[in-house]
């Protein structure tokens, strides 16, 4: 799979059919902001001038650099874009019972958890309310520790989000955390956090990942002009297969895919599960997809609610239990 931040000119926004108040509706929506935030086209396109840059930058950094790289690049992102933070709606367009409830079954009563990324700390605020000891990380703090409540029973901490062994002791955690996060590392450190997420965990944990499937996609800026490919701070977005063996290189067991309920019907179903069994249904779905035209596999993965297809890669990924 190739790279896809250079795939267009970087001196433009891209040649669409949309009006400016189509695309600023788009974005409004895509970044969940509040109806009284002042948003004009400007402000979009130095967003996406901004984040065009850093992503060529990123997938350009070598090795020994990137966790500076990223750090220095999300800084000035949410520094030059201040509105993603400041104007975000989300008390009146969210609900933390129905965006995380299937969190508190898939990984069992109280532990130890560690999140990868967890920018405002939502889901660990949520985790923490449940009795759940927490440690939130980010890769910088621009986001991150100003949202975490002081009495949460969550722990605040800086990383690059790839070695985490070099910051934590091996086998520390019950379960690892990850959602929407792996999609921006650069795809070359992907495996070695994969790895060192299993370094972390307890004999028997749990790594839960939940990213944006590609055939959904894009799901980052390249979302609000209709493009095909994620060409922003999406460095990568992946599917099961790929991401399954990934895993399992990185020393995993037993692998299940998630199925949670569109939002809507969350409201009035609490039905979700994670099973083997879907995992393989996932797999067979996606190849399927994969045959078909790009343009065709998008749209149909955008409406697979339709064939319990969601339009996200959400795995239980388990760390060998202790031989008896």
């Amino acid at each position: 799979m190739h790279d896809t931040a250079d795939l267009l000119p970087s001196d433009r926004l891209p040649d669409i059919q949309m009006s400016d108040e189509d695309v600023l509706a788009r974005y409004r929506r895509k970044f969940h902001l509040s109806p009284a935030c002042q948003l004009d086209m400007s402000m979009v396109r130095h967003h996406w001038d901004l984040e065009r840059r850093l992503a060529r930058e990123l997938l350009g950094t070598p090795p020994e650099e990137r966790w500076t790289a990223f750090e220095q690049a999300y800084t000035t992102l949410y520094q030059s874009c201040p509105w993603l933070n400041e104007a975000e709606d989300d008390a009146r367009t969210r609900d933390d019972d129905l965006d995380f409830r299937h969190f508190l079954s898939i990984l069992g009563g109280p532990q130890d958890v560690y999140e990868v990324g967890s920018g405002k700390a939502r889901l660990l605020r949520y985790l923490a309310r449940h009795g759940y000891r927490c440690v939130a990380t980010e890769v910088t703090r621009e986001r991150g520790a100003g949202w975490i409540e002081k009495d949460a029973n969550i722990e605040w901490r800086c990383c690059d989000g790839v070695n985490l062994a070099r910051f934590e002791p091996e086998g520390r955690y019950d379960s690892v955390i990850s959602t929407h996060v792996v999609e921006h590392l650069h795809p070359d450190d992907v495996p070695a956090h994969m790895r060192n997420v299993a370094a972390i965990l307890k004999p028997g944990g749990k790594y839960v990942l939940c990213m944006p499937h590609k055939y959904a996609g894009p799901c980052d800026l390249s979302d609000v002009f209709g493009l095909t490919d994620p060409v922003c701070m999406h460095l990568r977005e992946y599917g099961w297969d790929e991401t399954a063996a990934m895993l399992r290189a990185a020393g995993f067991g037993r692998i299940e895919a998630v199925y949670i309920l569109p939002y809507r019907l969350r409201r009035h179903l609490k039905l979700h599960f994670a099973s083997r069994a879907y995992f393989g249904y996932m797999r067979l779905v996606e190849s399927v997809l994969g045959a078909l035209p790009l343009t065709l596999n998008r749209k149909l993965g955008r409406i697979g609610q339709l064939f319990l297809f969601r339009p996200e890669v959400f795995i239980v990924a388990h760390k060998a239990p202790e031989p008896t």
